[in-house]
């Protein structure tokens, strides 16, 4: 499902961009500028599974019909800001089934949409418009528990009560005692399995009639026009059994492969290095959780200016899940629905948002951009923070939702989107920069990853070689200059800087000879002869 190789023609579009460019360096790619219409114009179609992909916590985006509550039509309507002015060529939708809560990660109805989202119909229109754009859809896929709520599990408790027999009792596990991690039904003497909360219920993976629903409801999504799945919670299908987790993991993603070959599947497993390496054998991607967040691997390393760490990190991490899975696509990302976006824990610093995001989003795989990260909104602490409505205008509050209930974070100083595309030197237009960068270098996703030895550590350099093609990329951690030996690092003689990205200041990085200067917090891509 993950296939290296690219389609013909896109390689040959990729290498007359790379053999094109003037041999006094490339042209900037800057948000509005006639380099940047040009590199999107003429990027090619990506055929394969790679993506960047977006996350949409769909009742915080985008309000299409005034009740306060943002829903499936708000994100069609919001697919040329998503795919054109960002440049994202996937999306994630979290729950959209059913759920008493707001969050909808306890579903009661897993074959029908939340009636505040919209209707089916809605659902297979974006589905159809996402496609015409060229654009996948993930789901996100919630099987480790039920809400209390669901008729299985009702089904089950009444039968239980009547000292009746039912199917819908093995769906779930249960006790007449107490057990660790169980949880009493009311006053009676029936305890279930319940690791998140009593109003989740977990599911007898086991089980083969849950196991026959899961593979009907998979088959389902993709009927509808799914391109795959987002799964949550992986490391507690079986919280004692790595090796039981592990296996219906790979059915699962077969289940998904069955009803669509080129369906993707990325778990979240939140757990460590070790761990989380184990989960490739399933055959699915999962999320790069050790490189994530404020206590991750790159901010960890970009507040250390270290970029030497960071790049032998990276080509450790790649080689690591290539060797439990040859397909593996690793899937970074810096901030989602659950931990608080870079604009927090960077306090708001603009050439470090920046920084931080080029640094992920150049990383080999399919990176996740958590919906408003990429205009500086920040959120921490509860839940609800984490999920506030996304600020598209101070002026027109047309689409604005209603914060999730508990939400309390104040977003009012982050500038809004329709500021932010105004001005090319905005964190929106840097996005968009580096995602239409990747565009036109597909190496840079798909590629073989080398960490290359820069003078100075504060320069994180590395190679990607594609299709018999290698682009060099060097990153200044650092805010003072510094001016490296590129064939010292390998980089063949007559290479040139076909592109950069700055994230500060004007001054550009420079090549003279074999020698490099990169200013402060600049990206420079420099292309073999």
């Amino acid at each position: 499902m993950k296939a290296r190789a690219a389609v013909v023609v896109a390689a040959l579009l990729a290498a007359v961009a790379l053999t094109s460019c003037s041999s006094g360096g490339g042209r900037p790619v800057s948000s509005g500028s006639p380099a940047a219409t040009s590199a999107a114009s003429a990027a090619p179609a990506i055929s394969d599974a790679y993506r960047n992909y977006y996350e949409i916590f769909v009742g915080s985006f985008y309000d299409s019909n005034g009740d306060g509550v943002g829903d499936l039509n708000g994100v069609t309507d919001k697919l040329s800001y998503i795919h054109d002015d960002l440049g994202a060529d996937g999306i994630w939708l979290t729950p959209i089934n059913p759920s008493p809560s707001y969050h909808k990660y306890d579903i009661t109805d897993y074959e029908a949409i939340d009636p505040s989202f919209g209707t089916m119909a809605d659902f297979e229109k974006l589905t159809a418009a996402a496609h015409a754009k060229g654009m996948r859809v993930l789901l996100d896929l919630v099987v480790q528990h039920t809400s209390s709520q669901h008729p299985w599990f009702q089904k089950a408790v009444a039968a239980l009560q009547a000292g009746k027999p039912s199917p819908y009792i093995d769906y779930y596990h249960f006790s007449r005692t107490p057990k660790p991690g169980y949880v009493q039904y009311g006053s009676s003497n029936i305890y279930y399995s319940a690791v998140f909360s009593p109003d989740m219920p977990d599911l007898n993976l086991d089980d083969p009639a849950v196991r026959t629903e899961i593979a009907n409801i998979v088959t389902f999504w993709i009927g509808k026009g799914a391109d795959g799945f987002r799964l949550d919670a992986t490391t507690s299908y079986y919280p004692n059994d790595q090796a039981a987790s592990v296996s219906f993991i790979n059915w699962l993603t077969k289940k998904a492969q069955a009803a669509d070959p080129q369906a993707y599947v990325v778990g979240e497993a939140w757990t460590d290095t070790t761990t989380l390496t184990s989960y490739y054998a399933s055959g699915a991607d999962f999320f790069n959780y050790p490189f994530a967040t404020v206590d991750g691997t790159i901010n960890t390393d970009i507040q250390a200016k270290d970029g030497t760490a960071l790049a032998e990190a990276t080509q450790k991490w790649n080689a690591t899940i290539h060797a439990a899975n040859p397909d593996a696509m690793d899937a970074p990302f810096i901030s989602n629905h659950d931990n608080p976006r870079p604009a927090g824990y960077l306090l708001r610093k603009l050439p470090a948002e920046k920084l931080s995001a080029a640094t992920y989003l150049l990383m080999p795989g399919s990176p996740f951009i958590y919906y408003g990260e990429e205009i500086g909104m920040v959120g921490s602490g509860a839940d609800p923070n984490k999920r506030m409505p996304m600020v598209w205008s101070d002026t027109d509050k047309k689409g604005t939702t209603q914060p999730p209930p508990g939400g309390t974070y104040d977003e009012s100083s982050v500038v809004p989107v329709d500021k932010q595309l105004g001005n090319p030197k905005s964190l929106l237009s840097f996005y968009h920069d580096v995602l239409t960068l990747k565009a036109k270098y597909p190496g840079i996703a798909r590629g073989t990853y080398t960490a290359l030895q820069a003078s100075d550590e504060s320069v994180l350099a590395f190679s990607d070689a594609y299709q018999g093609a290698t682009v060099y990329v060097l990153e200044n951690l650092d805010t003072v200059a510094h001016t490296e030996d590129l064939a010292a690092m390998g980089v063949p003689s007559g290479a040139k800087v076909t592109d950069h990205l700055l994230t500060e200041g004007s001054k550009k990085p420079a090549l003279s000879g074999h020698r490099l200067t990169l200013p402060a917090g600049s990206i420079a891509i420099v292309s073999g002869p």
